[in-house]
């Protein structure tokens, strides 16, 4: 069993107890307070209708969170599990389960693609961002979300009154094992910002923006942990790409 195949069936097993995580706020900081607030700034205005595809959407959050913007949302994922609760639950939006580096969609079929902390689930971004740059029209925005390279190979623990870290080696590209919830193990891989940058320039995209995760300052009393330890080591970066060739 490859990683891929790994990962799809940990996600066929536990799409549901994955959405109900995902549907919580206590369960879901890391989404709701680094990811999505990063999110939004990368993407930035937008013009209503605006034509988006959620790139490994899993349970439709993201797309759901698009379409109640004015925006056009497709969503695509490779776990059937994930696919029938977004469709389920946004009867108003397309999910089509497909591998994200080969979808169905014809060309420039795309103003906007997004992808939420999914691209450390591949090894070779080269295909992933090559199929993305096809199926975005000239001019077209590329925003995701990964696991911050410097947070792959650090350890960070709480020693009782503050976090402290380690790094381990960062130029590799090898695969690390994690936890989402307990019993779900999936396989994911390191990439230095300098490889994610060439990948994007070989298939014709310009970095515009890049950001780092960090907890807003008004969560430092309800959540003073999660804000010291977000506030003290990376966790996530966003990119904001644009298709120029």
């Amino acid at each position: 069993m490859n990683d891929q195949q790994h990962n799809q069936q940990t996600y066929e097993a536990f799409a549901l107890q994955y959405h109900q995580k995902r549907s919580h706020e206590e369960s879901n900081l890391w989404n709701l307070y680094l990811d999505r607030p990063m999110m939004e700034k990368l993407i930035g205005s937008t013009t209503s209708g605006t034509r988006v595809l959620d790139l490994g959407c899993g349970s439709g959050l993201l797309s759901r969170w698009l379409k109640d913007r004015g925006l056009e949302p497709r969503g695509v994922d490779f776990s059937q599990g994930m696919i029938s609760i977004a469709a389920e639950e946004n009867p108003d939006i397309e999910f089509t389960v497909a591998d994200i580096g080969a979808t169905s969609y014809a060309d420039a079929s795309f103003e906007l693609v997004v992808s939420g902390l999914v691209m450390h689930y591949v090894q070779d971004l080269g295909p992933v961002f090559a199929e993305v740059s096809r199926l975005l029209s000239t001019d077209g925005i590329f925003v995701f979300t990964i696991h911050h390279p410097v947070d792959e190979v650090t350890e960070v623990r709480w020693n009782g009154s503050g976090y402290q870290a380690e790094m381990k080696p960062y130029f590799h590209n090898r695969q690390y094992q994690w936890t989402m919830l307990k019993g779900m193990e999936l396989l994911s891989y390191h990439h230095t910002f300098e490889e994610i940058a060439e990948s994007l320039y070989r298939q014709g995209f310009v970095i515009e923006r890049i950001m780092e995760s960090r907890a807003d300052d008004a969560l430092r009393e309800r959540y003073e942990r999660f804000h010291a330890r977000m506030n003290s080591y990376p966790s996530f970066c966003g990119f904001r790409a644009r298709k120029v060739s």
